[in-house]
């Protein structure tokens, strides 16, 4: 999906919700909706324990806008990712760097302050992490070490993870080669 689509799913989730839902995205349908050049992707990452939201109501509102809620793995169109506990690489939020990248009726969606959003993709860092980190600090001008504080407020196991330490030094290094330090 791209930006379109993106918006048109949330307009349809939007008009089906029974009560009002704050959903907190992360991942590629931030950056979509952040205005990424180019980005697109299958699925919306839902942090859901930070996402206010009744999970029933939410099924069945995106059931009726055509998109599924934890779809089976052989699934291959777009669909929400509900993201639980022990696999979310994200800060717990906070209210004041909470960003809104789109509102409806009773839907509300909300992502992380930049910082974060870039620590959490620093679990994988393949091509497209990269470019995503790539281009929040391009619009942001983050300097490294609210990079390194992000991390740091990442949930165990993450906040320690040998990968996320070492992909941070790829970062560091990223960073001067893209004349971003």
């Amino acid at each position: 999906m791209d930006k379109r689509a993106l918006i048109s799913y949330l307009e349809g989730i939007d008009a089906a919700l029974r009560s009002p839902a704050t959903l907190h995205v992360y991942g590629s349908a931030a950056g979509i909706l952040l205005d990424e050049p180019g980005r697109t992707s299958l699925d919306i990452d839902v942090a859901g324990p930070y996402s206010r939201v009744d999970e029933g109501d939410l099924r069945q509102a995106a059931l009726a806008a055509g998109i599924p809620v934890n779809p089976g793995v052989d699934y291959a169109g777009d669909h929400i990712e509900w993201v639980g506990p022990l696999r979310l690489c994200l800060c717990p939020p906070v209210e004041e760097g909470n960003t809104t990248l789109w509102q409806g009726a009773r839907l509300l969606i909300q992502t992380a302050g930049m910082a974060d959003l870039v620590a959490s993709k620093l679990i994988r860092y393949d091509d497209i992490d990269r470019s995503d980190i790539q281009y929040l600090l391009c619009v942001s001008r983050l300097p490294f070490v609210e990079i390194v504080q992000a991390a740091d407020r990442l949930p165990p196991p993450f906040r320690q993870d040998a990968l996320i330490r070492e992909n941070l030094g790829n970062l560091k290094t990223d960073m001067a080669i893209w004349g971003l330090n």
